[in-house]
């Protein structure tokens, strides 16, 4: 038989995270934090946006150039 056969009282209503020190719900974040999460979001957006627009465009190359009709 194992040695723990039923959860701990720490374990009993508490989800992982709570025990692990998580914040596992949003609203129990405050105001300050929820800025910086949409910040740092907003960061990761720009970076990505970025790193993609360089992976079309790699370093040294340039986008063709739309073409004008020559005038005569």
């Amino acid at each position: 038989m194992s040695e723990h056969t039923a959860p701990g009282p720490d374990a009993i209503g508490a989800r992982p995270a709570q025990r692990a020190g998580h914040q596992g719900r949003r609203e129990d974040l405050t105001t300050h934090q929820m800025r910086t999460i949409g910040q740092r979001r907003s960061d990761a957006e720009e970076k990505l946006a970025r790193h993609l627009k360089e992976g079309r465009h790699p370093a040294g190359e340039h986008p063709p150039a739309m073409e004008r009709p020559a005038d005569d």
